[in-house]
């Protein structure tokens, strides 16, 4: 990475330059609220709509420039994982062949703005054996407004692509770094899909996706508190450390409760920052779960594999491409490293095993809680179905879940 900067010592940004960079996507919205609290104004609402005109009203300071953009490089150029799937018709037809002979030499780079983003080295594919493939690729990056700041940056991505001997089913394991290999990567699962889709491996280009509309607020909240488990004696019980909760505002009618009906008409997103957040009221009471619900949670757990313990904080949130509300619904369930520290520091390779090990633990772990959803759901579905009569049909669940809206009920209490 090169960063190139002009100098500091006199340089003051302001004006609709400051305006327009704040406002960009590289600059987001917690950096420019954490500004404005670190130079004395605190405010509820995070919304750049507000914070933006706020600080481009003050003195904005050299190094206090400075810092925003380094918190803002320094985030993109963490490492950030999805998890996605999609049904194969059957497994005698060889899935990595339509993959090996794609074509990724077609446009697949975003243009905005003032960026300039070119491939440092194109997608690459890699055949590992019959049942995984790899795709790795490299971009580099110019960014921000060329009168404040140079910056070329280079943001490297992976797409693994795994059929578990057995099952019907190809899993997506995505990583990615800044928005623009975020975006690449959206395009090159459609791509894969759309060829896969056309020789007939698999009968829908729509992949399985654990998305912020995929729960209820009740079920969002019970699977980022399921996530608290950990999974098996590798990775233990954790604590919550930070939440970003959001009321839900159309819920009118809150509890009467003490606790939370100060919130009503006057709180409409919460941050909390602590230890063991998750013994908390908001979570550890499921009477409060319909009227909110979390966009981001932070977790550290304890490790142990091999011979190397440890800990390790994980952030898990919803990528969306951007704020708008249909975009919001569609935002991906996510999850980053923060730090991983170990009670005695390994050689290098044994860092990068156990960390390789722990994001597959964790993978594991979110696809077993999403399932517990979709099973709590199914409970729930065929608890409702026992207070109707039949006058048609046979029970069959499979039947009910695909044609309900075909199936003649008579409810009884």
């Amino acid at each position: 990475m090169s960063f190139e900067q002009l100098d500091i010592d006199s340089v003051i940004p302001s004006g609709n330059d400051l305006r327009i960079l704040l406002n960009s996507d590289h600059i987001s919205y917690g950096e420019v609220h954490k500004l404005l609290q670190e130079k004395g104004m605190y405010i509820g609402e995070s919304d750049k709509s507000v914070t933006v005109p706020l600080l481009c009203s003050t003195l904005l300071l050299p190094d206090e420039f400075s810092r925003l953009i380094e918190a803002s490089i320094n985030r993109e150029l963490k490492p950030k994982n999805k998890n996605s799937s999609v049904e194969l018709v059957n497994t005698s037809k060889d899935w990595t062949d339509p993959i090996r002979n794609l074509d990724f030499s077609d446009d697949l780079l975003p243009h905005k703005g003032l960026d300039i983003t070119q491939f440092s080295y194109p997608p690459f594919v890699e055949v590992e054996s019959k049942k995984s493939v790899k795709i790795t690729y490299s971009i580099t990056s110019k960014k921000y407004n060329e009168d404040w700041i140079k910056s070329e940056l280079k943001y490297d991505a992976e797409i693994k692509i795994t059929n578990i001997k057995g099952k019907l089913k190809l899993d997506f394991y995505s990583t990615h770094t800044s928005k623009e290999t975020e975006s690449i990567n959206r395009n090159i699962i459609r791509k894969i899909t759309t060829a896969l889709y056309t020789e007939k491996i698999i009968d829908t280009e729509n992949l399985n996706q654990i998305c912020f509309k995929s729960f209820n607020n009740h079920e969002r909240v019970r699977f980022f508190k399921r996530l608290t488990a950990g999974l098996g004696k590798k990775l233990s019980n954790g604590d919550v450390d930070n939440i970003e909760i959001t009321f839900d505002q159309s819920k009118q009618n809150l509890p009467d409760d003490p606790k939370i009906t100060w919130m009503k008409n006057t709180v409409k997103k919460l941050k909390i920052d602590g230890e063991k957040l998750h013994e908390i009221f908001l979570i550890s009471d499921d009477m409060y779960y319909d009227y909110y619900y979390i966009q981001k949670m932070d977790i550290e757990y304890p490790f142990k594999i091999g011979t190397n313990n440890g800990s390790t904080k994980i952030c898990f949130f919803f990528s969306a491409p951007s704020k708008k509300e249909e975009d919001f619904l569609k935002g991906e369930l996510t999850f980053s490293f923060i730090k991983t520290s170990f009670d005695i520091p390994p050689n290098k390779d044994a860092k990068i095993k156990t960390h390789e090990e722990i994001n597959i633990i964790l993978q594991n772990m979110i696809e077993k809680s999403y399932q517990t959803t979709l099973t709590e759901r199914n409970a729930r579905f065929q608890k409702h179905l026992k207070r109707y009569k039949w006058t048609i049909f046979n029970k069959n669940p499979g039947f009910l879940l695909n044609h309900f809206n075909f199936i003649n009920l008579i409810y009884t209490i």
